[in-house]
């Protein structure tokens, strides 16, 4: 005799408490892309940490990808966005420049405040 298996039904739960939005956010320059949410990650781990290495660990970029994106951004802007120091026995080290430090609080603001308007949004649209 053929097994029937049983369904097991969840009491419906509206909609409107499952669904949410999602939104993704980049920043183009003169109608070339300069950075997005995993550049933003970058430079904030260069900020944190001190290092590109560090930074790309935590982003789980290799490190050969963060310095091509470094760089695309600094070709973008035409100017750096990330100072360096070579290792030895000083350790090295990298940092945001101003330029790099203004655009990533500048994301940072835009990103959230986006993200809140979206959020708005669509609430209004729920409630239609």
């Amino acid at each position: 005799m053929p097994r029937t298996s049983v369904r097991r039904t969840q009491p419906a739960v509206p909609l409107a408490r499952r669904i949410a939005p999602g939104f993704k956010t980049w920043l183009v320059l003169d109608g070339e892309f300069l950075m997005g949410p995993r550049y933003l990650r970058l430079l904030e781990g260069i900020d944190e940490t001190g290092t590109v290495r560090q930074a790309c660990a935590r982003t789980g970029m290799s490190y050969r990808t963060c310095l091509s994106r470094i760089r695309a951004m600094e070709r973008t802007l035409g100017a750096p966005v990330v100072t360096t120091a070579r290792g030895g026995t000083d350790r090295g080290g990298a940092r945001l420049t101003p330029l790099g430090r203004r655009l990533l609080r500048l994301y940072e603001r835009w990103r959230d405040d986006a993200g809140q308007a979206v959020q708005a949004t669509f609430q209004r649209a729920l409630a239609d």
